[in-house]
């Protein structure tokens, strides 16, 4: 028997079964998602994890099935944004973005926001305990570039916490709370949400993201009357003109997502940043809702978007609070 034939038989047989069991965890609530999983880190329908999403797609349509919807009422709604127009700021820009492993995510990312045509940017890069020595390498290539911050947090994972680390560590005048997982569409759309954030009635600024194959993952985050939040129009195809057409116009939402969300670091640090007692998951929803405690709005564009591969960046969780 060959070396790698025996490593093959300790890992159970099935090079991907790790992987295979991340995703059914997340999936098996939520079978449909599995398939915009197929082409997501490289578009590549051969890539390995194209495969490995294909199987649990399979498996999961054959075996789980799908769950009931409960209609709940969404107990706000948006409203129009009626801001002036602003020049673009001449500001730095922080991008924080907390990360562990997963270097084909970082890489995907960092890669596409050389596509952005706002240049004034830092990256920070808050690591939370990465190991594997693909990470160390890619990080070791990067660690000389003049705009990017590399910050080590070996603490038990607290996203609220690292992105409050990473914006202790910029030097921004804006900040930028991103996944690793994201990727960037719209090349301007930093300047897009810049001149939204220099309203100073505004707190928070959203983008709208998209699956992978082209349907809304976000456009806002949204109360419902059993408290959990949701996603309206998600699965939605990216071309969805909304309720009176409001995907096609910047809106005020209760909420957005931390996946992407700007903010002036004056606004962030006048309600203590992120409440770090929000570990995991509704510390968005509570900085956007302390912001609008203290008179300031929470709002999206659709003039900026990026892909948005959800859950593939750390293991998954389904958070009953977030839907």
């Amino acid at each position: 028997m060959s070396e790698r034939t025996s490593r093959k038989r300790r890992r159970g047989g099935n090079p991907y079964a790790g992987l295979i069991h991340l995703l059914n965890q997340r999936y098996h609530a939520e079978w449909q998602r599995a398939e915009l999983l197929q082409n997501e880190l490289t578009g590549r329908e051969n890539s390995k994890v194209a495969r490995a999403a294909e199987l649990v797609r399979r498996f999961v349509r054959r075996f789980v099935p799908h769950p009931a919807v409960v209609p709940k009422v969404v107990t706000e709604q948006a409203a129009p944004y009626t801001g002036a127009e602003r020049a673009v700021p001449d500001a730095t820009v922080s991008i924080i973005i907390p990360f562990r492993d997963r270097p084909e995510l970082l890489r995907n990312c960092l890669r596409s926001l050389r596509r952005s045509t706002y240049k004034k940017i830092e990256v920070v890069l808050v690591d939370n305990g990465s190991e594997n020595p693909r990470t160390a390498r890619l990080l070791a290539g990067i660690s000389a570039k003049r705009n990017i911050k590399l910050v080590r947090c070996d603490e038990p994972f607290n996203f609220s916490r690292l992105c409050n680390l990473g914006a202790r560590k910029a030097a921004g005048d804006h900040l930028v709370f991103l996944n690793n997982d994201t990727e960037v569409i719209t090349r301007r759309w930093l300047e897009r949400m810049l001149v939204v954030a220099a309203d100073p009635a505004v707190g928070a600024v959203g983008a709208t993201l998209l699956y992978p194959d082209r349907t809304i993952q976000h456009a806002g985050l949204f109360p419902r009357s059993d408290g959990a939040w949701v996603h309206p129009y998600r699965g939605e195809p990216a071309e969805t003109v909304g309720e009176n057409g409001e995907l096609r116009v910047t809106r005020i939402v209760p909420a957005v997502t931390a996946a992407c969300l700007l903010v002036r670091r004056d606004v962030f640090e006048s309600v203590s940043g992120f409440d770090e007692d929000l570990q995991d998951s509704l510390n968005d929803a509570d900085l956007c809702r302390r912001l609008g405690a203290a008179g300031r709005v929470t709002v999206i564009t659709p003039h900026a978007k990026l892909f948005h591969y959800e859950g593939l960046s750390r293991a998954f969780n389904v958070d009953p609070l977030m839907a």
